[in-house]
């Protein structure tokens, strides 16, 4: 992951190439689902990353490394990574803005309408975090937030003290 950001940073300062002055150098994600989760977390901890979305993540990267928000997800009916794994990594990430959600009936291959709950969920992370829209703030934060009133998708949703404060 970070070898493909530093790749496409480079190539937005090259001329010619058909990234120049295309990347939000400064606007880096990391995401992943299951091992891809745990190379998330990983990749999270360099300090290009902006922030992480481990999805159902796999046991690779340190929370505790991670330098700026996160949200981890965990499907109720996850056998291979189990929603109470996927919680207790979000639970030991207190250095940074976490949020914690569970996709309701959702199984480690987000069958059915749980990949499009997902899908929404991620993209209002992103457009928060990297491009600042209060709508999409409003899905994480706050009293009532869109996960904690989303009973048809989601079973569970929580934050830790530093998201609280956002």
């Amino acid at each position: 992951m970070l070898a493909g950001a530093r790749y496409l940073i480079a190539e937005n300062s090259r001329p010619g190439s058909v990234f120049h002055g295309r990347i939000a150098t400064g606007k880096i994600a990391a995401a992943g689902h299951s091992q891809g989760g745990g190379g998330a977390i990983a990749a999270g901890a360099d300090p290009l990353v902006k922030t992480t979305l481990p999805i159902m993540p796999g046991p690779q990267g340190n929370v505790n490394k991670l330098h700026g928000p996160a949200f981890f997800v965990s499907g109720q009916a996850d056998v291979i990574v189990p929603a109470f794994y996927v919680r207790g990594r979000f639970l030991a990430c207190d250095q940074v803005p976490a949020v914690y959600g569970q996709l309701k009936g959702a199984t480690h291959f987000l069958q059915g309408d749980t990949r499009y709950r997902l899908i929404g969920a991620i993209t209002a992370w992103l457009q928060y975090h990297l491009a600042g829209d209060q709508n999409a703030k409003s899905v994480f934060y706050g009293t009532g937030s869109g996960l904690e009133r989303d009973d048809d998708g989601w079973s569970q949703a929580d934050r830790n003290d530093k998201a609280d404060a956002v």
